[in-house]
């Protein structure tokens, strides 16, 4: 109980939770009566301009809290001005923390196959033969797709050509080349 800050003087701003739930956002509260060195009552300014009362409302790190919720969920609990600003930065470098050992173990666990893009299917070998057999020319993509049928389109035809460019022009490389007999 040495680590929570003693109870501030009548006055003062505080920061109010209600029900004690520090992942919200808090309202502006001010002390009205200090009943001891754990325990106030303030004030609350809610958002619709009403002042409210709470009675016997205790900091957020109370151990009390754990041991009887009644009172937090009646009540709500008090924190310091610019706490929870600090908890919301140390919140987010946590998670910039995370992220970075996130992305680190990534790129470390990433294997890269040089064949996977190089080595088209038997689908995208024929959209690329008869893209070749017709050259460059507008309004490729759809005759090569309504040559093949079977639910090819344009869009997939034009994907294809994007993702091998390389084999539109110039020598086929041989482990493409189909051997006829």
């Amino acid at each position: 109980m040495n680590d929570l800050p003693k109870a501030p003087c009548v006055g003062e701003s505080v920061v109010w939770y209600p029900h004690g739930d520090i992942d919200q956002e808090p309202f502006a509260a001010t002390v009205v009566s200090r009943l001891s060195d754990d325990c106030i009552t303030l004030y609350t300014l809610s958002p619709t301009g009403r002042r409210e009362p709470m009675l016997n409302v205790k900091h957020v790190n109370h151990p009390d809290h754990e041991r009887a919720p009644q009172g937090v969920k009646r009540w709500g609990a008090w924190d310091l001005v610019g706490e929870h600003e600090k908890r919301k930065e140390l919140k987010s470098l946590g998670e910039d923390k995370r992220r970075k050992e996130a992305m680190s173990m990534a790129e470390e666990s990433v294997t890269i196959d040089p064949e996977f893009n190089s080595n088209p299917d038997e689908d995208e070998m024929l959209i690329i033969r008869l893209s070749r057999e017709l050259g460059d020319m507008a309004g490729r993509a759809q005759l090569v797709a309504g040559k093949i049928g079977a639910g090819i389109t344009h869009q997939r035809v034009n994907s294809v050509l994007r993702k091998y460019p390389h084999l539109l022009s110039g020598e086929m490389p041989e482990e493409l080349i189909e051997i006829q007999i």
